[in-house]
């Protein structure tokens, strides 16, 4: 027999162990998060680790999680290459993207509940998963792609996909019940299938209910949008917003350098009282004598600067 004591202290060690209390970097209103395609320059060995750890040094809360940050490392460097430019496609790297997308297909969803713990212990979030699809995308893969954002804990859905891959992910998306957030493609207007044009989204929107937007403010910038026209004209489809800052020619800055209007985007967010999660996507260079860690810290106190 064992005493009410025992009992009580059996009780106390089977209960799990308790996260971290939830870190929250809503500014005046405004989501703000991280897209872990920051991070891809960074050695792919570990790569998530170093996420998690950025995350909860910054009290950065918010994380769109970028697939190949959850990929093996071996698989995705012979799959996804880190060269300037798309290059060809050898028959050996062919092969690789295959693998990759079977990877994907059967890896257990037990992989991606244990990735969403080890987020909610630090007392992190993954609200919008990034599955960034070996294409041309199958159906199966969509639907395991649901599967996984569901498994993650992740509200949202976000891809560049073309505007007839769109009409196949809704009834796929609709099953789930999953938010889907187009990020498109706007500086593609040679491919007449890419969502390039405001007007391209705004046709996809009428596909599912659930379908929204995620456009980076970069592109669209160079694409020659008006991004703050947009956000206004579609703001209850605006699930999310890529911010980078680039000039009209294309080029990537630090924040406050470039035509993306980044800080005028923000404050109408603010002051509208649009539910926009804002996500850093710092692709701009690093300045000799600092680091890729750095420049997402500089993207966030100048977002917390331009809503204070």
């Amino acid at each position: 027999m064992y005493t009410r004591r025992q009992i009580a202290q059996f009780a106390i060690a089977a209960l799990p162990l308790s996260a971290a209390p939830k870190i929250s970097s809503k500014i005046h209103g405004v989501q703000i998060g991280v897209a872990a395609y920051s991070y891809n320059t960074l050695p792919r060995e570990g790569q998530l680790d170093v996420i998690l750890q950025s995350m909860t040094n910054m009290r950065l809360g918010d994380c769109l999680l970028y697939a190949p940050a959850t990929e093996p490392v071996d698989l995705a460097d012979k799959a996804r290459p880190r060269v300037r430019g798309r290059g060809p496609v050898t028959p050996e790297r062919a092969a690789a993207l295959e693998a990759l997308r079977q990877w994907h297909l059967k890896t257990p969803l037990s992989y991606y509940t244990a990735i969403r713990k080890r987020f909610a212990d630090a007392g992190l979030e993954i609200a919008t998963y990034e599955p960034s699809f070996v294409w041309p995308v199958q159906d199966e893969d969509i639907d395991k792609a649901c599967q996984v954002t569901k498994a993650l804990g992740a509200k949202y859905l976000a891809e560049a996909f073309t505007k007839s891959a769109a009409k196949r992910v809704a009834p796929i998306s609709d099953k789930y019940g999953l938010k889907v957030a187009f990020q498109g493609r706007p500086l593609n207007t040679a491919d007449p299938d890419a969502m390039s044009k405001p007007s391209d989204f705004e046709e996809a929107f009428s596909y599912s209910k659930n379908f929204g937007s995620s456009i980076d403010t970069g592109d669209t910038t160079a694409g020659g949008w008006d991004v703050l026209k947009f956000i206004e004209d579609t703001h209850g489809r605006v699930f999310s917003l890529n911010l980078k800052d680039r000039t009209k020619a294309g080029l990537s800055v630090p924040w406050g350098q470039g035509d993306s209007h980044l800080k005028e985007i923000l404050q109408l967010i603010r002051n509208k009282n649009y539910p926009v999660r804002c996500y850093i996507d710092c692709d701009y260079a690093t300045a000799e004598g600092s680091s890729r860690l750095a420049d997402i810290q500089h993207c966030f106190e100048f977002a917390k600067a331009a809503l204070a």
